[in-house]
């Protein structure tokens, strides 16, 4: 008999409401932090394909996808505080040097085959590398895995066996992000883009938080195999 998932996505939306109306101050200013670093890149990087210079574009994006993964790490610990209904610790994701190592030669991985499968083999790359190292920012974050490389193979093992599940999920969760872009249908301005990141820290920070409670239940789960 096929086992049940054992966290309906209704489950997660409402963890991820909450959670997020409940920390929004601070889950707000790390994902304001991490969108903006990337966002700096992400600059840089349309001008140099405004350039023709397609090599140097795929670096800039890659550096920015890396760094603010890397910058991260305090909202995947703000998003794990809030599922579990616990005061947010503002400084504790800053103090360990080591943490942001670790979460530095994640985003690596993660970063390099997801930008990698967006441009070659029609995106399956980017799809497996969400589905098998998806969890990784949690893992850090968690001090779950001692180095980046542990962490990353913690994450495999969270998704064993469920990945189809996982696909759907992120499928949903993805398309709740689009919703962000909807000021940016009635016109491009500067008050629609400001209007679609603020959406977008809010529509972000619920999925992280509703991911953070997914984590936990197959952390569980995997302490149990």
């Amino acid at each position: 008999m096929r086992e049940q998932f054992p966290l309906p996505i209704s489950a997660m939306f409402r963890s991820g409401i909450s959670g997020y109306v409940k920390n929004v101050v601070p889950l707000t200013a790390a994902a304001a932090i991490t969108i903006a670093v990337f966002g700096f890149f992400r600059f840089w990087a349309q001008v140099a394909i405004n350039n023709g210079q397609t090599f140097q574009s795929i670096v800039f994006d890659l550096v920015g996808l890396v760094l603010a993964g890397t910058i991260a790490l305090p909202w995947y610990g703000y998003a794990l505080d809030a599922a579990r209904g616990k005061p947010i610790d503002i400084a504790g994701p800053w103090r360990s040097g080591r943490q942001f190592a670790a979460q530095f030669v994640c985003a690596i991985f993660f970063w390099a085959a997801f930008l990698l499968g967006l441009r070659y083999l029609a995106g399956i790359p980017s799809i497996l590398a969400t589905l098998f190292y998806g969890f990784y920012g949690y893992v850090v974050a968690d001090r779950a895995a001692q180095g980046g490389l542990r962490a990353l193979g913690t994450s495999v093992r969270l998704g064993t066996k469920r990945r189809v599940a996982l696909f759907a999920i992120v499928a949903l969760f993805g398309a709740f992000n689009l919703l962000a872009a909807i000021p940016l249908g009635y016109a491009v301005s500067a008050l629609t883009v400001v209007l679609s990141l603020a959406l977008l820290t809010a529509t972000a920070s619920i999925t992280l938080v509703g991911g953070a409670c997914l984590y936990d239940v197959l952390t569980d789960r995997l302490g149990e195999r």
